[in-house]
């Protein structure tokens, strides 16, 4: 029994470490699953000798495609203002090249051959700087940058430069020694936001690659609330913001890390903005995400944007008809006092009172006989506080002469049970009436309005309109049934507006 045990276990042990050995081999999310492209030399560092023409060429070649990679002249012991280095490409037997010289700028073509030319191109560069290089083998181009900045696009003839092409660094002088340094993208890219749409790293294969993330903005008051998508690779985000649409965006929050929202704090309300988003890793930042806009605008508090609102229940009356005019609250909140102001036409109209709406008091009101009124209303109980759409007063009036009469809600205040507010000017509203001929002319028809009118109608002064002799004169000039101030007040008001009446000429 104890040896079939032992047999057993022996079995056990055995698979385990087949199991152990085959899970080393295979590759991990930190482990390269192909060796990293360097120099030949095995390295991405290299020291080339005061020997001219001395190179160094990556490890693998390309055929086609869009590549991108960097190389930093990390020493060079022969000056300090520019470096004799040449960074480009060469075929794998190094007898075409096409390089950008360190020690003024040119592009270098099939240096060390005869003969090969020196074409002026950008700015030199020296030690400490980096050098971009993205090769666009599908369209034959080729750009150089020195520090992110780029010295502009080149063409190439195929003819030039045979495929594989190979990343290449070159010496031009046999003088001192220089050393270059490789990123082929197996680490972040210094300049990874240069990188042209299309491209990719030279070592795509180990490449840190920063996907890009979904935005969402919401606006708020004095701020914009982003989320985003979690972009692969991204250890952190930036946030970009512009005023126009697709940029130039600058940063507004970065290193952004242990979350996927943001909260912009510094927008003004009634701008618009316009947002992206950007993963990052080490140096390496990703593709800009989509694009979003949002205007922040501030917060509308409960009654600051109550309206006191006319509403006059006749489109049109005639001279001595009346109309009434509703004084309601709008878009208020537990509303249990008012404090108001309105206006109206004392030449076309005349005020006759208020009348009050159940649940409403007027407690003080104010007439300064010339068009304006004051009004001071208060709720009576809890049961009244306006919180819609609600008719809290009713005014009175009477046409007194011909015109577009007009009641306007000067201003106002209002209170619910713990603060005041005051109507906004532009919620302070107005209605207008027009206000017609009667169907008949003058008192004593003669076409024109004049003291002889005022005489007749102060003769009929008191009487019924059925009393007065209707067979010559219309003394009820307000069709009211009776002759009284109302109609001598208009007509006053019609002999002052007569031109052709004599006082007026």
């Amino acid at each position: 029994m104890k040896k079939r045990i032992f047999s057993q276990l022996s079995l056990f042990l055995s698979v385990l470490f087949v199991a152990v050995s085959v899970l080393t081999a295979l590759p991990t999310a930190t482990q390269a699953a192909t060796p990293p492209v360097t120099w030949k030399n095995g390295s991405l560092t290299t020291l080339l000798s005061g020997n001219a023409g001395d190179t160094e060429i990556a490890t693998v070649g390309k055929t086609s495609g869009k590549w991108y990679w960097e190389t930093t002249v990390n020493w060079e012991d022969w000056t300090t203002n520019f470096t004799y280095s040449m960074i480009g490409i060469s075929t794998n037997d190094r007898k075409q090249t096409f390089n950008y010289y360190g020690a003024n700028g040119n592009i270098l073509k099939n240096y060390g051959s005869t003969p090969y030319t020196n074409t002026p191109y950008g700015v030199a560069y020296k030690q400490g700087d980096v050098i971009s290089v993205a090769l666009d083998m599908d369209n034959n181009t080729i750009t150089w940058y020195k520090n992110g900045e780029s010295q502009k696009t080149l063409s190439y003839l195929p003819t030039e430069i045979s495929t594989p092409i190979y990343a290449e660094v070159m010496t031009a002088t046999s003088s001192g020694n220089r050393r270059l340094i490789a990123n082929f993208g197996a680490t972040p890219f210094k300049y990874a936001n240069i990188i042209p749409a299309g491209y990719l790293a030279y070592d795509q294969s180990n490449a840190i690659v920063v996907g890009a993330s979904t935005l969402k903005a919401t606006a708020g008051d004095a701020k914009v609330d982003l989320t985003w998508s979690e972009a692969n690779n991204a250890t952190s985000y930036n946030v970009k913001r512009a005023t126009t649409t697709g940029g130039p965006y600058t940063n507004v929050a970065t290193n952004v890390t242990g979350n996927t929202y943001y909260t912009d704090t510094t927008a003004v309300n009634g701008t618009p903005y316009f947002y992206v988003v950007t993963g990052v890793n080490g140096t390496t930042e990703g593709a800009v995400s989509n694009e979003v806009t949002a205007t922040p605008i501030a917060a509308v508090k409960p009654n600051e944007q109550a309206t006191l609102d006319v509403t006059i229940d006749k489109e049109k009356v005639k001279v001595g008809e009346g109309f009434i005019a509703d004084l309601s609250l709008k878009k208020a909140t537990n509303i249990y006092a008012e404090d108001f102001v309105v206006n109206y036409d004392a030449t076309l109209m005349e005020y006759l009172g208020a009348t009050e709406v159940p649940g409403y008091k007027v407690y003080n009101e104010t007439n300064d006989k010339k068009g304006t009124l004051r009004f001071i209303v208060a709720s009576q109980g809890k049961n009244y506080g306006i919180s819609a759409d609600t008719v809290f007063l009713k005014l009175k009036f009477k046409a007194i002469a011909v015109g577009t009469g007009k009641v306007d809600s000067l201003s106002g205040r209002i209170a619910d049970t713990d603060n005041e507010y005051d109507i906004a000017p532009a919620n302070a509203l107005e209605d207008t009436i027009l206000i017609e001929k009667p169907a008949f002319l003058d008192v004593n028809r003669s076409g024109s309005y004049t003291l002889l009118d005022l005489s007749i109608d102060a003769f009929y002064f008191g009487q019924n309109a059925a009393d007065t002799d209707k067979t010559l004169h219309d003394a009820d000039q307000t069709e009211d049934d009776q002759v009284g101030d109302d109609d001598l007040v208009y007509i006053v008001g019609q002999m002052l507006t007569n031109p052709d009446y004599t006082p007026n000429k």
